[in-house]
């Protein structure tokens, strides 16, 4: 069908790979990045910008902040799937399918197969755009406490990527064949690869 996706899985190709984030066995990696990310991220927000600007941010304190950015963090991970969908719009036009169930939101294109630099490129759009976002805003806003609401956006952004940037390590370090193919089916991905690369 082009670069980008095919609409049947072609012939040669065999299934490589599930990863599934509801099923505790094929989601491991990706939990496991996600609390060493937390860890990191949390800890740089609190040792490098919270404990020096203490004083500043408890003077600044509101109830009004804090349920502030509770509501942004919601509109932020529909926004993160949203991202994904237009990149698999503009990339692939088919029918994006989003969700939510408890704990995730996903995004997919179900009914067609995925090119690797499709999959990347959608893998790596809510990481980027939100991440550039977030750091921005960071530098252009002056209210010690607002920053360090944002900083928590930041480091829940990151941890929210887990996910997408396992997926991309799959396909950077596990399944290097720019001909792999993925199917996005929203909370579960599966990775076909051609059957000569099982020698490899």
């Amino acid at each position: 069908m082009g670069r980008f996706y095919e609409r049947e899985l072609p012939k040669g190709y065999v299934e490589a790979l599930v990863v599934d984030a509801y099923d505790k066995k094929s989601s491991r990696g990706m939990q496991l990045l996600a609390l060493v990310i937390a860890v990191i991220a949390f800890n740089m927000v609190l040792f490098f910008y919270i404990i020096p600007q203490w004083s500043e941010i408890r003077s600044g304190f509101s109830i009004i902040g804090g349920i502030g950015v509770i509501v942004a963090y919601f509109l932020y991970v529909s926004l993160h799937e949203l991202t994904h969908g237009a990149v698999y719009k503009l990339m692939t036009k088919q029918k994006v399918m989003l969700g939510f169930k408890p704990p995730a939101a996903y995004c997919g294109v179900p009914d067609i197969y995925l090119y690797r630099i499709t999959s990347l490129v959608s893998l790596f759009a809510p990481f980027t755009v939100f991440g550039i976002l977030f750091v921005g805003l960071f530098f252009l806003i002056g209210d010690p406490f607002v920053k360090t609401l944002i900083l928590v956006l930041l480091a829940l952004h990151l941890m929210g990527c887990a996910g997408d940037l396992y997926g991309a390590w799959i396909l950077l370090r596990k399944l290097r064949d720019p001909a792999t193919l993925r199917k996005d089916m929203g909370p579960a991905q599966i990775y076909y690869t051609r059957i000569a690369d099982q020698d490899d």
